[in-house]
Parts: C-alpha cells; structure tokens; sequence
C-alpha cells in the first residue's frame, strides 16, 4: 500500500464524519455543531492539500495525517458524549492503518497516541458526568444509532483492508512461485550444461582414440574385402555422430549463457535466424528492417533457430512462416507451420527436459526446453498454439532493454 491509498481511505472517513455530523445534527444530539465543522474541514484541507502536491509524502507526513485524524475523532466523539460516544470503536481503525502504511515504530507511537486520546476522554466523562449526557433518552436514542452507524464505518473498512492485504499476500506469493520456478529452471539449465560440459570432456579422449584407430585400420586394409572396410566407415561415421550429439547437447544447454544485451537491427536478426534456411517465408515487413532492438542476438537468435528447425522437422515440406513484430516494450519472434500439429495431451509435456516426439536418435528433447529457458532468462514468454492437422504457431516474446547512452550510435548499419 502506498501514500495515495491512504488519501483515497481519509477522503472515505471524511464522507463518513460529514454523515456523521448530519446525523447527530438531526437528532439534535449535539449543539455546538461549528465545531465539529471546523473539525471536519481541517482534515478534509489536509487531505486535499497532500492531493495536490507534487510531492511524495513519507512516513512522516502520513502519521501526521493519522494524528490529525485521531484529533479529529476525539473531536467529534467529544461534542457527542465523550467515552460513550458510540463512535469510540472507530478509534481502532487507526493502529490499523499504522500498521499497513508506517514504519514499526511510528505504528507504536499512534496506537500510544490513541490510548492518550481515548483516556483523555474517559476521565473528562468521569469527572463531568452528567454534564456530558443531559437528556438520557435522547443521549440512547443518539446512541444506539450513532453505534450502528460507526459499526457500519468500520466493519467494510477492517473488511476490505484484510481483503487487500490478502489479495497483495497472494499476488506476492505467486511472484515468489514463480522466481524460484524461474531459479529452479536456471539451477537446471547450469546443471544440464554442467553435464554436457563433463560429458565432452570425459567421451573426447576415447572417441578421439577410436576415431585414430579407425583411419589407422582403413590404412592398412585398403585391399581388404569390401565387407571390412564397410564397417570401418561405419565406425568413423558413427564417432562423427557422437561426436555431433556432444556438440548439440552442449550447445543445447549452454548457448548465450552470460551474453549481455546490445543494439541490433531488425534485417541483421534476420539474416541469423534464416541465412541458410531459404525456404523459410519472412512475413516482417522491409520497412521495420532498419528498427533497431536491444536484446542478446546470439541467444534469441539460438532460440528462434530452434523453432523455426522444429517447425521444417513437422511440415515435412509444408510451408514454414516466420514474422518478428515490435511492440511497445517487447518483441515478438513468431514461427508458424502447416503441418500435423500437436495433440492437447503431447502439447502439455512438450518443453520439458528430454522429452521429444521424434523417433530414436533424431531428437534430444532439449530443444524446446532451451527455448523455454531462454524466455525465462531474458523474462519473456514462449506459447505454443496447436491442434491436430492445422499446425503449430510458436510466439516467442522477450522484453527490450534500453541501452546505455551513447550505445545507439554503435548500433550496426
């Protein structure tokens, strides 16, 4: 809760007070009614006042409003029967609001000053007596009705404040769930490349000598049966191949990790998501080719690889659509297909870790699951739109960042 909540509850007490006043007025149950105006209209200037100032107010200014207010309250329950004003229980709303928008400390102090104000009022009911009730049926009348009036002031108040504060609990709860989902994603993503990492270096050194003892083998058996020297091949193309899942896994895992966002134009983007991919169709238009954007090109650039190389996997020969749009704040990097698309019940597992619907050998299951990481990290979004025989429109959305000054002027051209 902020200074402008607070303004908006006292303009709702003013109302209250105003009513207040009218009431008792109506049932003559209070004489020196100027007073009360006054009153009224002192709490009413200050919270206009604060209204139209520029100025944020602190932690000071707002207890001094509340301290007004409790004056205010003492006032007022003063010219209406002291400490048996039916209005005395509005004096708990204030530790309330202490609490919610003040310092500990400060909330102590206007609670202290609360019990100073309501016991100011209990020794003056003591000592005039019945000086402050004169007309005992007409004083119950005003009570009774003053209580179900102040009842009904701060029951919605006490009310919609827990509410509030419930409701801002559970929005901070679902922040907090989501950064360490976020946090649990990075330790995965750091122990996945971790792995790969390990994994390479451990398998290099015996792949590289298998690899040595097969062109040594293919040497000497040139003039061998064509059976042997088949399967010779065959071993130097499968070592190649380990060699390549190495390769992707840890480019899977690992790419742009640590890679600062800086400025790049539109058409240069491009030109990394498809320069060997020709039958790819751009959608952007030409003339957004000069915008230029600021994000971490080698990462995006990974990422967007990576769904416009599953979209030609699943057309199979279909067409394969790729659009960037810019929008206020963000970009979004859209790949479309024609092809069979996405069952609801393989659609809710797809991005997790080693999970793919490509046949053995084909597919790590990391592709996506990178892409999802990438969206993550930068505190964008990946959302994937399927349905069985109309294809798939993955959008990705990552935030632009502002440069730092002067930094537009090396933007590439």
């Amino acid at each position: 809760m902020d200074a402008a909540e607070l303004l908006r509850l006292r303009w709702v007490a003013v109302a209250g007070e105003i009513l207040s006043v009218a009431l008792l007025l109506a049932t003559r149950a209070v004489g020196a009614w100027w007073i009360l105006a006054v009153v009224v209209a002192a709490s009413a200037a200050s919270n206009l006042a604060l209204t139209l100032s520029r100025k944020q107010a602190g932690h000071e200014e707002l207890a001094s409003l509340l301290a007004l207010d409790i004056v205010v309250l003492t006032a007022l329950l003063l010219m209406t029967g002291g400490a048996l004003s039916p209005f005395t229980p509005l004096y708990l709303v204030f530790p309330v609001l202490a609490s919610l928008f003040l310092t500990p400390a400060m909330s102590w102090a206007i609670y202290a000053f609360v019990l100073v104000c309501y016991g100011s009022l209990v020794v003056l009911t003591l000592r005039l007596g019945a000086a402050m009730v004169p007309d005992t049926s007409s004083f119950m009348h005003s009570h009774m009705l003053g209580l179900y009036v102040a009842v009904g002031l701060a029951s919605p108040f006490l009310v919609s404040t827990i509410l509030r504060t419930r409701r801002e609990l559970a929005r901070a709860d679902r922040e907090l769930a989501k950064a360490r989902e976020a946090e649990a994603q990075h330790s995965r993503l750091a122990a996945l490349a971790t792995l790969a990492a390990g994994a390479a270096h451990e398998l290099s050194s015996p792949l590289g000598t298998i690899a040595v003892a097969a062109r040594e083998l293919a040497r000497r058996v040139e003039t061998a049966r064509p059976e042997a020297r088949k399967d010779i091949r065959l071993i130097q193309a499968e070592v190649a191949r380990c060699r390549q899942v190495l390769d992707e896994l840890s480019a899977d895992v690992g790419a742009g990790r640590g890679e600062d966002p800086r400025p790049i134009e539109v058409g240069d983007l491009l030109d990394m998501f498809v320069h060997d991919r020709p039958q790819v169709e751009v959608l952007t238009p030409e003339e957004i080719d000069d915008q230029v954007v600021v994000l971490p090109p080698r990462m995006v650039s990974q990422a967007v690889r990576r769904l416009i190389g599953n979209a030609l996997d699943a057309a199979d020969g279909a067409p394969v659509r790729l659009d960037i749009r810019l929008e206020p704040g963000h970009v979004e990097f859209i790949v479309s297909d024609e092809g069979p698309g996405i069952p609801p019940e393989i659609l809710a597992h797809v991005g997790e870790p080693f999970f793919s619907t490509k046949p053995a050998g084909q597919g790590r299951g990391l592709g996506l699951w990178f892409v999802r990481s990438v969206a993550a990290n930068l505190g964008g979004s990946l959302t994937l739109d399927s349905e069985p025989g109309r294809g798939t429109v993955a959008t990705l959305r990552v935030p632009l960042r502002t440069p730092p000054e002067g930094d537009m002027e090396h933007a590439p051209s």
